[in-house]
This record gives structure tokens, C-alpha cells and sequence, in this order.
């Protein structure tokens, strides 16, 4: 069914907040533009004193979006028990979600929410939990949930064993081996298999729970679609129990948290706007909705001043090019935190798109005026849908949890850092992004199911340390179809344990053309040059791994002391391109023109569609969403104002659905020049003759 895109916002209802101030924020979020409201259902103030039931400003919400024609999205906190049970410290802590008692007043909590608005015709979806995490420590409950899921992996305790420091006579002695104040394995020599084991664990964990929240939902009436939001998604948290790739099996549709001033302090402030688009394309690849349904469920809408990582306040041109960053990857929804604020304790007076009285602010402004864009040209944005990936990078779930064991630190201009696995996979994005190459993302598990969608041209390996034969044997029909593999680092060199592979190793090599014959790190700065007659230099990074070709490979690249630093390899008709030394991590914390500029000579037109931005850059970018009738250009422009150099490959004509410029007539082949003032979004139309 065609949807229309929507703007959203979460309204917070404070303790004290009365049901006319509620009724009066939903009348003002519709008349901004506003057509989805995110609600926390509260368990404190829906159940102030055990037994005593109290729905009558929550109604006022529902009531009010009914008469004003918005839907409401319930995030359900049945995980944060009110204070006078004695169990949390405040109102969006986690409860021991293992123990019966508390299980039973989940239960009830969750008969009493859904029940009351199950029937409601604006309730529009349910959230299971708030951005769903939970580090998980050796309590009792937790050790013998963990020594039941061991027994359900290995089967027997002596296959469990062979992989473990800590030997157990049966799997009973280990449930009885807790320890409240404990983590697993803090020591520098510590057992990596168990620390893993414990990771996974925390995923399954977390998935159990979210399932048994959704199926309480549907036991007590609503088949209303359901959602999660994940977050922190440039972070290593599966130890925090997310996996956006297991939590998409679980929900309807997937969303994200995507604020910068938690989630994007990694990245360069520059970048802010890009990260929000690489949160979404993450969403995109991972949901399981059968049209591609996924949203930015938590945006940013306001001043962050001591609740965030950073001070920052978002300005109406940031707060555009957020939307449209979300947009343009293809989100069928972006909604706010928050639109008015807290008004007491931890976020009080922040992140509301509401000025500090409650009026219009600037932030508030720039929605204001994207909803009526979006108003104005629905039939247009309906038909539209994310253009599909040329490039596909593979999200290896395994090389980032060993990551978080092996690394030391956050710094991401420390190359051993614990998020490395992750900072090489955003790297790639970023490179592409700038070169505005359409990006979808692919974990382990499903590329061995389901393989490579047909459209991907350029499949990227991100130092994927942790690599089986599995992945290698798809990998290897993608190149035998034409498909382009692009890979640096090194390669299927451990299994997910940690453990060395010589065998996937080998098998990695053989894939790739060459195979390292050793690691050399380096402290001081050293280039690649490319030994053609038009030399030219690259930067290395972190590592030189000399490389010994295989039969029939081309040099890309030498070290200063001769040894091969690059290869490409035909295979059929495909190729394969193996960098030996850190390229796509260098990128992310340390950007170079003369990287990008490689990539870009690797990959050549793989990348295009029916439009090109000859000039993309860093600053200066064009995501596209398809259209039956050619496609909708969303150019983004970070810098000071710029041209926009667009080349087509069909004849067509590209028109302005943000200004009143005339039409513009263009051929298959011709480029035109399109003026972007500073700090701006141009959002374009271009329809195919």
C-alpha cells in the first residue's frame, strides 16, 4: 500500500503535566505539520500506587490525536517498575527481567496498557522497549539462564568444556557459579570463547524478552504492527544484548535512535548529518518488512546541554538536513525526541523542538516547512522508494564482538580500538557516501542464506577478521557473475572465538588474489605509491601487510621497501582487489582526499544509477529515492553554496520541488550545473522521457 512519508515527534508527559497541557501540545504538533505521535507509557504514572490505575491524561493524548487526525505510537516500559517497588533507581532503569514475581506485574502492566488502548483508532503501532539494551551480570537468575542456553548450544557439558577456561562437572554446578558483582572474564589473559559466549548470550537473551513482550501484546488483543529502536549503531553492543539483525526477526518493521550527541561523537560534527544517514541505511538492510518499511524513530529535535555526550544546540538547517538524510536513505517516518521537554531531573529543558516557553522555534520551523513540502507534493513522495544498492559492505557480527575483546579504548584514532571492526565498516560507508554511492549493509548469517542481491555491483570486505568458508563460497559466486570484491586488512584470519584459522585464512587469500606473508606495524607515518609512469602516493595506516600475488594478479601498490601493498585479479568476469595494509578505518578517523580518490578508480561506474553527481564530496552529496516515473534527487550540501555538477544517463527533465525554478530539459549523456546556497537541501524531481 502507498504511504506517504511522516514527520513524528515523542511528547513527554511529565508527572504533573495536566490533560488540557497535553491535549493543547498534540493541537499544536498537528498544526506544525506533526502526524505521528511516540508516547512513553509510563508504568510509575499509570500505576502511581500499587493497584490504583490511573489513564486519564494518556487518554487525553489518544483522545486528542483522534480529533486531530494523528496516530499514536505506545512504547511500552512493562522493563522499568515503578519506585515503590523498591527494585530500580529511577524510571527507565531495568528490572531483573528473569524474576517470576516481577514477570507476573510485566504481565499485568502489559494487560492493563494494551487492553486500554488496543481498540483506539489512533493507535497507530507499539514500541516493545526504548532503545532495547541490557548488560547482563552474574546474578543467580542470569547463571542459570546462561547455563541453559550453553546446554542448548553445546548439548553436553564436555563440549562446553573444550571450549571454556572454567571447566564444570555438569551444567548445574555451572548455574550455582554467580557472582553479583561480577562481569565475565575482566582479566587481560581472560578466556576470549567464554567472554563470546557470554555475548551471545546477552543477544539471546534480549531477543527472548522482546519476543514474550510482543506476544503479550498480541495475547491481550492488538495486531497492530510492532517496532523497536535500536541505537548506537556505529558501536559495538552486542554485549549489550542488540543485534539489529536478530532484533528484525522479532518486529514488524525496524527503527533507530539516531542522536548525535549520543550516538555520533565518533564522527566529525561535519559528519553528523551522514551519520544519521548511515543509522538509516543500517535500518533499511537489516528490517524484515516486506516492503522495505523502516524508520528514524528518535531523531534529535533540540539543545542537548549536560544530558548528552556534547553540548549542542541543532540549528533549522541541521535539523533539515537530519530529515533528509533520513529521507533520502528511504525512511518512511522521521520522529523527534522530543517535542516538548522534560520539566524536572535528568534532560529537563533539553532536547525539545518547543523553545524554552513552549513557542516555535527554529528547529520547530524547519519540520514545519519539510511537512508542507512533503504535503505538497504527496502523490510523488507515495510512489518513491529507496534507490537500490550498488554496494554492499558486509556487517560482520563475529569480527565486531571479538573486536570489543581484543581492542583497548575508544579513540578512534587509535587503530586497536575496541569498536575497530566497527569504525573500518563505517569507514567504507563514509567513502562511498562521499562519492554519493547508494550503500546497503549484509551480516554473516543472511549473505550465507540468501546470498547477494542481483543490483549490488561492489561487495566490500571491512578487515573482516572473522570470515568462514560459508561466506567465502558466496563471495566467490558474486565474482564468477561480474561482481567487483574490494577487501583490506586481514582477512578469515580467527574463527568468532577468537581463535586462529590458517584454513579460512588460505581459503581468503585464494578468493583475493594474494595472500600477507607478514604483519608489520608502524609507528611513523609511510605511504603506498601506485610504480606506474604517473606515480602517484597513498597513505598506509596502522599496518603493512606484504602481499605475495597469485597467479595473474595486477600490482596496485608497493610499499617504500618494494613489497606489494595491492592487488587486483580478473576472475571471469569479475574482479577482486585485496589492500594490504588498514585503508577503510584509516578513512574513517583520518580522511584523505587521495583514499577516496583510489576507491573511486577501484570501483569506476559500478556505482551509478540514471544519475550521477560528477562533483560529490564530503560536503556536497545526492541520495535519490525511485520513482516509476525517473526519481526524486535529494541534493545535500554541507558547505558553503555550491554547483552541483549532475550527469544523466537518460534523457529526461529535472525540476524543483523546493523553489520555483524553471524546468530543465536534459539528454542521455549531457551534465548540468545545479546552484545549492550554503547549508542547504535542494530536492529535485527527475522525469524520465
Amino acid at each position: 500500500m502507498a504511504e506517504s512519508l511522516q514527520l513524528g515527534s515523542q511528547l513527554f508527559i511529565n508527572k504533573d503535566d495536566t490533560e488540557e497541557a497535553v491535549r493543547n501540545w498534540v493541537r499544536s504538533m498537528g498544526e506544525h505539520g506533526l502526524t505521528l505521535i511516540r508516547l512513553f507509557m509510563i508504568w510509575e504514572q499509570l500505576e502511581p500506587k500499587e493497584g490504583q490505575w490511573r489513564f486519564e491524561v494518556y487518554d487525553a493524548c489518544f483522545d486528542e490525536a483522534q480529533r486531530c487526525g494523528l496516530q499514536v505510537i505506545p512504547t511500552l516500559m512493562s522493563i522499568s517498575p515503578p519506585g515503590w517497588m523498591h527494585m530500580t533507581d529511577g524510571p527507565q532503569s531495568v528490572a531483573e527481567l528473569e524474576d517470576p514475581a516481577y514477570r507476573l506485574k510485566a504481565s499485568l502492566y502489559m494487560e492493563k496498557v494494551v487492553t486500554q488502548y488496543a481498540e483506539h483508532s489512533a493507535l497507530h503501532s507499539w514500541i516493545l522497549w526504548n532503545e532495547p539494551t541490557r548488560y547482563l551480570t552474574k546474578t543467580k537468575l542470569a547463571m542459570h539462564a546462561y547455563a541453559g542456553y550453553v546446554n542448548a548450544q553445546f548439548g553436553t557439558v564436555e563440549a562446553y568444556n573444550r571450549h571454556a577456561y572454567t571447566q564444570y562437572a555438569n551444567f548445574e554446578e555451572l548455574a550455582d557459579d554467580h557472582d553479583e558483582r561480577s562481569s565475565l572474564n575482566t582479566q587481560p589473559f581472560q578466556s576470549f570463547a567464554e567472554r563470546l559466549m557470554w555475548t551471545r548470550f546477552a543477544v539471546a537473551s534480549l531477543n527472548k524478552e522482546l519476543a514474550w513482550i510482543r506476544d503479550e501484546i498480541r495475547k491481550h488483543g492488538s495486531e497492530h504492527p510492532v517496532h523497536t529502536n535500536p541505537h548506537n549503531l556505529g558501536a559495538e553492543m552486542q554485549a549489550g544484548g542488540q543485534s539489529i539483525w536478530q532484533q528484525s526477526e522479532i518486529v514488524d518493521f525496524l527503527g533507530c535512535s539516531a542522536h548525535p550527541m549520543w550516538h555520533s561523537l565518533r564522527f566529525p560534527e561535519r559528519r553528523f548529518g551522514q551519520s544519521v544517514a548511515f543509522f538509516a541505511d543500517l535500518m533499511k538492510s537489516a528490517t524484515r518488512h516486506p516492503e522495505g518499511k523502516f524508520w528514524v524513530t528518535e531523531l534529535q529535535g533540540g539543545l542537548t546541554l549536560y544530558s548528552a555526550g556534547q553540548a549542542y544546540t541543532p540549528s533549522k538547517a541541521v535539523i533539515r538536513e537530519w530529515m533528509w538524510e533520513g529521507f533520502g536513505s528511504g525512511a518512511q517516518a522521521v520522529v523527534f525526541w522530543c517535542f516538548n521537554a522534560r520539566n524536572s531531573g535528568y534532560e529537563a529543558g533539553e532536547w525539545a523542538l518547543l523553545n524554552p516557553w513552549g513557542g516555535t522555534s527554529p528547529r520547530l520551523e524547519a519540520v514545519q516547512e519539510t511537512a508542507s513540502l512533503i504535503a505538497a507534493h504527496a502523490p510523488l513522495f507515495e510512489q518513491s522508494r529507496s534507490e537500490s544498492a550498488r554496494v554492499m559492505l558486509l556487517y560482520s557480527e563475529a569480527s565486531w564482538a571479538l573486536g570489543a575483546v581484543e581492542g583497548s579504548g575508544h579513540d578512534a584514532k587509535n587503530p586497536r580500538n575496541e569498536n575497530l571492526y566497527g569504525d573500518a565498516m563505517a569507514g567504507a560507508y563514509l567513502m562511498f557516501s562521499d562519492l554519493s554511492a547508494e550503500v546497503a549493509f549484509i551480516n554473516e548469517e543472511r549473505l550465507i542464506r540468501e546470498g547477494i542481491p542481483q543490483d549490488v555491483q561492489v561487495f566490500v570486505l571491512p578487515n573482516t577478521i572473522v570470515l568462514g568458508l560459508a561466506e567465502i563460497e558466496v563471495l566467490q559466486q558474486f565474482v564468477a557473475r561480474g561482481g567487483l570484491v574490494i577487501a583490506d586488512g586481514l582477512i578469515g584470519m580467527k574463527d568468532r572465538n577468537g581463535k586462529l584459522n590458517p584454513e579460512t585464512m588460505l581459503a581468503a587469500s585464494e578468493l583475493l588474489g594474494a595472500q600477507f606473508e607478514d604483519v608489520v606495524t608502524e609507528l611513523d607515518p609511510f605511504s603506498v605509491t601506485n610504480g606506474t609512469e604517473e606515480s602517484s602516493e597513498w597513505p598506509g595506516w596502522f599496518y603493512r601487510l606484504p602481499l605475495r600475488a597469485l597467479e595473474g594478479a595486477e600490482v596496485l601498490g608497493r610499499f617504500s621497501d618494494g613489497s606489494l601493498a595491492g592487488v587486483r585479479s580478473n576472475r571471469g568476469s569479475g574482479q577482486v582487489i585485496r589492500i594490504g595494509t588498514s585503508f577503510f578505518q584509516h578513512y574513517f578517523a583520518k580522511p584523505d582526499q587521495r583514499l577516496l580518490s583510489l576507491l573511486q578508480e577501484m570501483a569506476g561506474e559500478r556505482l551509478y544509477g540514471c544519475v550521477k553527481l560528477l562533483n560529490s564530496h564530503a560536503l556536497l552529496r545526492l541520495r535519490m529515492l525511485k520513482h516509476p516515473d525517473g526519481a526524486i534527487l535529494i541534493l545535500i550540501n554541507k558547505g558553503n553554496a555550491a554547483r552541483a555538477d549532475l550527469r544523466v544517463s537518460v534523457s529526461g527533465q529535472i525540476s524543483s520541488l523546493t523553489d520555483e525554478r524553471e524546468p530543465i530539459d536534459v539528454e542521455a549523456g549531457e551534465s548540468l550545473c545545479w546552484e545549492i546556497p550554503a547549508n542547504e537541501v535542494a530536492v529535485l524531481f527527475f522525469t524520465e522521457k
